[in-house]
């Protein structure tokens, strides 16, 4: 079956990229790619809060993370707590021990 996809420039250069590494077709690299994807079990979210939040975070263009969902969002006030109880549950680290 022929379709047609529109895709980023730069996953299109590597699928290019992976095809003319390995001497093979595109259209059979695309295909595993895709048989690949289909074999893996859909995204569960995670039980762990901090890394839902995480995973819900944005790259932008100047590699930085950004919320979506701005400041307000509770999911990263909850992630944050957790954050810091697990700091607190460490002993304070000497800053003048030897390091091993």
């Amino acid at each position: 079956m022929k379709t047609t996809l529109e895709l980023p420039d730069d996953l299109m250069r590597a699928i290019r990229v992976r095809a003319a590494r390995s001497d093979r077709r595109l259209k059979d690299v695309v295909e595993e790619l895709l048989r690949r994807g289909m074999e893996c079990p859909p995204n569960q979210p995670s039980s762990d809060p901090v890394q839902r939040w995480r995973s819900e975070l944005v790259l932008d263009e100047d590699g930085q993370y950004t919320n979506p969902k701005g400041i307000e969002d509770e999911a990263f006030f909850d992630a944050l707590a957790q954050l810091r109880d697990a700091d607190r549950e460490q002993p304070p680290r000497d800053p003048f021990s030897e390091r091993r």
